[in-house]
């Protein structure tokens, strides 16, 4: 099986390692502005966090591809394609995560 994916295989662990041994929890912070990475950054609290909050996860996947897949020979296409797919799932998970809606007034 051929997959294009740079992200299979790829443990949410793996990715916070790695991003935070070339850029730093500060960087990270400064980059996607996650608070997770901003205030007292700690791999378990992030990874707890991120596994909760699909827009938060895929800003960093993002950063993960783009951090160490822009070298690569389909890189930017790779990264084109993970992008606009991670955009898709978290508009999906967010979509989920709203059970809640105030009745309108005029309903009643």
């Amino acid at each position: 099986m051929n997959n294009n994916d740079p992200l299979h295989g790829v443990k949410l662990e793996q990715i916070l390692t790695e991003l935070e041994a070339t850029l730093g929890w500060n960087k990270m912070g400064e980059l996607l502005n996650i608070r997770c990475f901003i205030d007292n950054p700690r791999l378990k609290s992030s990874l707890k966090f991120l596994r909760k909050t699909p827009w938060a996860r895929s800003k960093t996947e993002i950063l993960y591809l783009k951090t160490f897949f822009s070298d690569h020979p389909a890189g930017s296409l790779l990264i084109d394609k993970a992008i606009t797919r991670k955009r898709a799932e978290s508009v999906k998970g967010a979509e989920k995560s709203t059970v809640f809606s105030w009745s309108s007034l005029k309903d009643k």
